[in-house]
């Protein structure tokens, strides 16, 4: 295979990927739609307690919805650079 078509093989997937910030940390996800439970995963893979709960706020988001609370079942359009997440254990009230 040419270095050519490997380059072309690395362009087109990184053109399915998707850079976005969750607390402060650069996390690539491969798709423009991202959920509550991807988010949270992604920033604790490992909950801090059985009872945890978590608020997650998003900004520079795309579309109409641009910023905004994501609470849990919610999905948000992510741009291809640029959104970040705040997610922050909040526990069971």
């Amino acid at each position: 295979m040419s270095e050519s078509a490997v380059t072309g093989i690395k362009d087109e997937s990184r053109a399915t990927e998707f850079a976005i910030v969750i607390n402060g940390e650069l996390a690539v996800v491969p798709h423009e739609t991202v959920s509550y439970a991807e988010v949270v995963a992604i920033a604790y893979p490992v909950a801090p307690g059985p009872d945890t709960t978590y608020t997650v706020t998003f900004r520079k988001a795309k579309g109409p919805r641009q910023e905004g609370i994501l609470v849990a079942g919610e999905t948000v359009e992510v741009r291809k650079e640029g959104t970040s997440f705040d997610v922050v254990p909040t526990g069971k009230s």
